[in-house]
């Protein structure tokens, strides 16, 4: 049933491919739908990290600001994310970025649809789940 009502997910995003119906159950009827615009700011460098996104649709590009607050942001370009892609999780689930924040600046390439989920529900979802969690 939960691949039945949530195929279009599945299949469009990788992490949720192959995964246990009782995980997909516990997990995708949390996430919130966002819809955000070119050049948009999802988060910026040195952010504490609250979310992961999951992009249906769209393009999010991260980048570093190299003169680390001095002036001026310069943001380049180290990472794109497309479609089917998911990011956020690394900082915020490891303990070394919890003081240091984000590692870069999120910004949207193009109209993106994404889903998104928050640290709270992320860590109540995998205490139940510690395979997936790694």
């Amino acid at each position: 049933m939960i691949k039945y009502v949530y195929m279009s997910i599945i299949e469009k995003i990788r992490f949720f491919q192959g995964k246990d119906s009782d995980f997909l159950w516990a997990f995708l009827p949390i996430l919130k739908p966002m819809k955000v615009y070119s050049r948009d700011i999802l988060y910026s460098q040195g952010d504490h990290p609250e979310e992961v996104f999951f992009i249906l649709k769209g393009r999010v590009k991260l980048c570093f600001d190299i003169s680390e607050g001095q002036g001026d942001a310069v943001n380049i370009p180290f990472n794109m994310y497309v479609e089917g892609s998911y990011f956020g999780e690394m900082e915020m689930m490891l303990s070394f970025f919890r003081n240091k924040g984000r590692d870069g600046t999120a910004i949207v390439d193009s109209e993106c649809y994404l889903l998104v989920i928050g640290e709270h529900d992320l860590r109540s979802v995998l205490r139940y789940f510690p395979a997936i969690r790694g």
